[in-house]
């Protein structure tokens, strides 16, 4: 009668390939998550934009028109009003007569145009 010896462990290339596919699947993670932390600074400067928005409807409220500038806002911290990527101010305008304005935040790219977040434009008027 014939001995059978059973060998335990993994071969060269079963591990080789283990560790092939973990590379592949740890590549397709990586390239996922580099883009989260971008996506959350466009969403929280969204908000940021909204809180702004609520801010210079009560000031026109109460003084009859939109301020001349953002400076003129005493009921919010202008610093976390900012463009997350470049750390500068929202591009504010106020309409000639005092009843309108624009905001606008262009995104990571800092360039007008249609793109996907975190490159997306978002410019918000009197109107919403």
């Amino acid at each position: 009668m014939k001995r059978i010896r059973f060998r335990a462990g993994f071969t060269l290339i079963e591990l080789m390939v283990v560790v092939v596919i973990l590379g592949i699947l740890g590549a397709m993670a990586f390239g996922y998550y580099m883009n989260v932390p971008d996506e959350v600074r466009w969403k929280t400067a969204k908000l940021e934009m909204v809180e702004l928005r609520k801010a210079l409807d009560a000031y026109r409220l109460e003084h009859g028109q939109y301020p001349e500038k953002l400076a003129d806002l005493a009921n919010i911290d202008l610093s976390k009003a900012r463009n997350p990527f470049s750390k500068r101010e929202f591009d504010y305008e106020r309409g000639g007569d005092g009843t309108s304005y624009t905001i606008k935040f262009l995104g990571r790219d800092d360039a007008e145009g249609d793109a996907p977040i975190p490159d997306e434009d978002v410019i918000m008027t009197e109107r919403g």
